[in-house]
């Protein structure tokens, strides 16, 4: 498994992107479209999508909520830069999370915030995630599963089982 998987996958919990062909979803997520036809294969191998690219919702929550902590854990990546508000931070999450600390971010020269980098999954989750407010909130969600106390692992559970 990759990390570029997590952002396909994050993708794909979006009934509508099912029906992009390769090149179009992986437009949608800056990546090309080998990236993400080898992408849904190791995510189909994994047991996290059916063979109509949706997500098998049991097994892709128990994965992000039992193993991507694991896998990709959630940390810094560097010091105070300017980038897109993830976690906690996110427009998803931030009134259910009063936090008086620097907000985790992507470093992206478009954010709107300053904080600590955190490393997201792949390199073209902040310009993705700019571009598509769904798939922005659910890879926040995604760092929520990644390093969030246990509240905030549990409210972003919550959220993720209420998608469509």
């Amino acid at each position: 498994m990759k990390g570029q998987d997590l952002v396909v996958l994050a993708k794909l919990f979006d009934p509508e992107a099912r029906k992009l062909g390769y090149l179009e979803l992986g437009g949608a997520l800056a990546l090309s479209a080998s990236e993400t036809h080898a992408a849904v294969k190791r995510l189909r191998e994994c047991g996290l999508l059916d063979p109509s690219r949706a997500p098998i919702r049991r097994n892709a929550l128990e994965f992000l909520f039992s193993g991507l902590r694991y896998v990709f854990p959630f940390r810094p990546s560097g010091g105070v830069v300017r980038g897109v508000p993830t976690g906690w931070a996110a427009p998803v999450a931030r009134e259910a999370f009063a936090s008086d600390g620097p907000a985790p971010v992507w470093e992206s020269p478009d954010g709107d915030a300053v904080g600590p980098a955190y490393a997201p999954l792949y390199p073209t989750v902040p310009r993705a995630a700019l571009a598509d407010r769904g798939l922005y909130d659910r890879l926040a969600l995604f760092d929520l599963a990644r390093g969030g106390r246990v509240r905030e692992r549990e409210w972003a559970r919550r959220r993720l089982e209420e998608l469509p």
